[in-house]
C-alpha cells in the first residue's frame, strides 16, 4: 500500500497544517481553521469552540506520531487531546455506511483515526523524529521501518550529525 487510504491522509493533512521548517500553522488563528476548512468540508459550519479543539487534538496526534517513530511522548499535549475526544460525541452506526457519524470535523479527525487505528495501519503515521522538520508521513514500507520524512533531507543529516559526533570522539 503506498498511498495512505483517505482516513489517514485526513489525518496527514490536519497534522501538516504546520509546518515548523517553515514556520507557518496554517490553522493557528481561527480565520486559518476556516480557510482550512472551507477547503475540504466547505458545508460544515464551525465555530470557535471546534477551533481550540482542533488545535489541541492536533498538539496530542502530533504528539502520538512522534511517539510511534521512537519519540519523546508530550504527556500534556496528549492529556488535553483525550479530553477533547473523550467530550466528542460519535454516534455509532451498523448500516453500510459510514460506521462514525461525526457531527463535526473535530469529530471527523477523530473517527478518522478510529478507522485507522482499527485498520491496523496506525503505526504508519508517524512524525519526522527531526525536530526542526516534524513533517507528518505515511510510512508505506513493507516493514513498516522508515524513520525519516525524507532520507534526502532529514536522514542525510541525521548521518552526516552521526558521522560528526563520532569522528570527534
Amino acid at each position: 500500500m503506498t498511498e495512505p487510504p483517505a482516513p489517514a491522509a485526513l489525518l496527514l493533512d490536519f497534522a501538516n497544517t504546520v509546518d515548523i521548517e517553515e514556520g507557518t500553522d496554517s490553522i493557528a488563528s481561527y480565520e486559518g481553521w476556516r480557510a482550512w476548512l472551507a477547503a475540504r468540508r466547505p458545508d460544515r459550519p464551525t465555530g470557535r469552540r471546534e477551533h481550540e479543539q482542533a488545535l489541541a487534538l492536533r498538539a496530542g496526534l502530533r504528539a502520538r506520531l512522534l511517539a510511534t517513530n521512537g519519540g519523546e511522548v508530550d504527556a500534556a499535549a496528549l492529556d488535553r487531546a483525550h479530553a477533547v475526544l473523550d467530550a466528542l460525541p460519535l454516534p455509532v452506526r451498523l448500516d453500510t455506511g459510514t460506521p462514525l457519524a461525526a457531527t463535526d470535523t473535530v469529530g471527523e479527525i477523530a473517527a478518522a483515526w478510529v478507522a485507522v487505528a482499527a485498520g491496523g495501519d496506525w503505526p504508519r503515521l508517524k512524525q519526522c523524529p527531526n525536530h526542526e522538520c516534524g513533517w507528518v508521513f505515511w510510512d508505506a514500507t513493507r516493514s513498516r521501518t522508515r524513520r525519516w520524512c525524507s532520507m534526502r533531507v532529514c536522514g542525510n543529516r541525521a548521518k552526516v550529525r552521526a558521522y560528526a559526533t563520532r569522528r570527534q570522539a
